[in-house]
């Protein structure tokens, strides 16, 4: 195994995970833990380890570089056990090594592990670290995404170690956003950041000011997961502004589940309604995740650059459908609310009885934080020809309101 080198004495030390497929809740093609080693003329540290398990590839590829007994000092941006798993084998390894991290990490860190011999050392933001000829900056970033969270700035090579920042889980030989490609690595950052990001969309529009503010130069970044952002690093902070803030496309989501297909067919002439409205439309059809690109991580990803979001079920024993009730109580979750620009709802559905599952979707989607277009639309058992074209009017109506924001 071997290193990648990102500049003069700097490395990336990581580990491929190829057959990861889900993680905090959502699909994914496998993920990479990044670690990385920097090489002073005084001393070497390491940025980071890995999940539990995959010690031999960060040590293996830190031995194509040194000795791993010779590292001198270890980093630890964040204690979530993909990040900080490796510590254990690396601390026992080289027992008196001092290990950086915020003051809630070294709380964290016990509760994970046993501490009680670890040197773990105190940084605050602004505070230093020099290797020799080369300086670390550590700059706290709570709740980025856990309250023990820090950067790590590389001061003469101009490279933001942001941990899970600028993210993306993607298992691939590739270590660079140029050779992935830039629109790919966009796409895979843009599904990390709907399904973990969105709830610190406002902390993370905070930082990246105080990061401004320090008036540094970013030549790359090198976050905790899939590639390295050396080509496009002004892409991604870019694009890391306009998802906090909610910017979206004239475009609207539409999720739903069906039981015999009289909700399929209003989601359809809803649809229809929609792009005869001059929409970009999105449908989801939920059945578990089966249908491709309809997981529920997939769906928020589509949702984070919509202005609309059309959710509906059939009543069920006087609920919604559980794949609709598990869709919302993990969109409840992230908090799409907090975004500066936001969304429109809009809850649809059938129902063989007194109904229910319209007004439980629209209490869901204002938990959430969305602006939901009042009554929504439900409809006894099959939609008639009144009702379908009711349902594409209101297509129509939607698309109006949405151009008009």
């Amino acid at each position: 195994m071997k290193a990648t080198k990102l500049a003069q004495g700097v490395y990336w030390v990581g580990a491929i995970d190829w057959n990861l497929r889900d993680y905090h809740g959502y699909t994914l093609p496998g993920t990479t833990y990044n670690a990385y080693l920097v090489v002073g003329e005084e001393k070497t540290a390491l940025i980071d380890t890995c999940y539990p398990g995959f010690e031999e590839q960060v040590l293996g590829r830190v031995a194509s570089i040194i000795d791993p007994k010779t590292i001198d000092v270890i980093v630890a941006n964040h204690i979530e056990v993909d990040h900080s798993g490796g510590l254990p084998k690396i601390a026992k390894m080289l027992p008196s090594v001092p290990i950086y991290c915020t003051e809630v990490a070294v709380q964290g860190l016990a509760r994970h592990y046993d501490t009680k011999d670890w040197n773990l050392q105190v940084v605050k933001t602004g505070e230093t670290l020099d290797l020799g000829q080369k300086t670390l900056v550590f700059l706290e970033a709570p709740m980025l995404h856990w309250p023990d969270s820090m950067f790590t700035y590389l001061a003469e090579e101009e490279i933001l170690f942001p941990n899970d920042a600028f993210g993306q889980h993607v298992a691939s030989s590739k270590r660079f956003d140029d050779e992935l490609g830039k629109d790919i690595a966009l796409a895979h950052a843009k599904k990390f950041f709907a399904n973990l990001i969105i709830p610190l969309a406002p902390k993370v529009l905070k930082k990246l000011g105080e990061v401004g503010d320090l008036g540094i130069g970013i030549k790359m970044i090198a976050p905790s997961h899939g590639i390295i952002w050396r080509t496009h690093a002004a892409d991604i902070v870019t694009a890391y502004v306009e998802w906090s803030k909610g910017v979206s496309k004239d475009k609207v989501t539409i999720v739903y589940d069906t039981m015999h297909g009289a909700t399929d067919m209003m989601a359809k002439a809803l649809a229809d309604g929609a792009m005869d409205g001059g929409l970009e439309v999105k449908v989801c059809l939920l059945k578990d995740g089966r249908y491709e690109g309809c997981h529920r991580s997939d769906i928020v990803a589509e949702m984070l650059n919509s202005k609309a979001l059309l959710v509906g079920s059939p009543t069920l024993g006087d609920e919604m459908l559980p794949t609709v009730a598990g869709f919302l109580s993990y969109l409840r979750g992230l908090r799409p609310g907090r975004l500066t620009q936001k969304k429109i709802g809009f809850a649809f559905g059938s129902h063989g009885g007194h109904g229910g599952a319209v007004d439980q979707i629209t209490d869901d989607l204002k938990t959430a934080g969305i602006e939901v277009v009042e009554g929504g639309m439900e409809v006894y058992f099959k939609p008639d020809t009144d009702e379908r074209e009711a349902c594409y009017r209101a297509g129509l109506a939607l698309a109006d309101q949405v151009t008009q924001m």
